[in-house]
């Protein structure tokens, strides 16, 4: 049977439970697991594999990310744990939830403090979190809550060893943060380029900048 998005905890479990930057490395074996079913068929592979891997990377952050985040007064929820809080209103075709993974709440607060986007691949859907970003911003209720994205960058575009493409500078302009889900062997200097500023930070980061915006009064 190929891979499924929910045995991605087994085999994260089988493997040791490492850190963030293991995440890279999973995604290659769980690659290899998945491939054994399609041994002719590459094309059907490549399909399967693209929805496999963006759920259960998803699956595997919520994860990590939860057991991190219990040391604050914060939690990692899913959208239909909270209601009615973030849906935007379209109008006459409805109101609707952005496209987003997971939520960062403080219930002390009563307050959702950002919305976590998760995207294995970012060639073709870079823009999406960007968007979601300004809707947000249109309405009193979510002006405020800012917009993560969380992302191995698979496709390198994130690199700084080619000049800005727009998909960057799209989400660098667009969006509150961008969390680099990183191999030990780069460092967030393979991500910057001299003089420019950048909201690029690795998923390492990711807790402490949440517990230092749950610490402000006024988001």
């Amino acid at each position: 049977m190929p891979l499924r998005a929910k045995d991605f905890i087994p085999l994260y479990t089988r493997l040791g439970e490492k850190g963030f930057d293991f995440i890279p490395e999973l995604l290659k074996i769980a690659r290899e697991e998945h491939k054994i079913d399609f041994p002719f068929d590459s094309k059907n592979f490549e399909q399967s594999w693209r929805v496999v891997k963006g759920k259960g990377l998803e699956k595997i952050l919520e994860l990590m990310l939860k057991r991190q985040i219990c040391a604050t007064d914060l939690e990692i929820l899913r959208l239909s744990d909270i209601g009615e809080k973030l849906k935007i209103d379209f109008g006459e075709y409805g109101n609707h939830y952005p496209d987003v993974d997971l939520v960062v709440y403080q219930p002390r607060r009563n307050r959702i403090l950002a919305i976590l986007s998760i995207k294995a691949s970012l060639r073709e859907r870079a823009t999406q979190t960007a968007y979601w970003r300004l809707k947000l911003r249109d309405y009193s209720h979510t002006r405020n809550v800012k917009v993560y994205l969380l992302t191995p960058n698979s496709d390198d575009i994130l690199r700084n060893n080619h000049d800005p493409i727009k998909q960057r500078a799209v989400l660098e302009t667009d969006i509150d943060g961008i969390y680099i889900v990183n191999t030990p062997e780069r460092s967030i200097d393979d991500y910057l380029y001299p003089g420019l500023e950048s909201r690029i930070r690795l998923i390492d980061d990711l807790i402490d900048d949440l517990a230092d915006l749950a610490a402000r009064k006024y988001l």
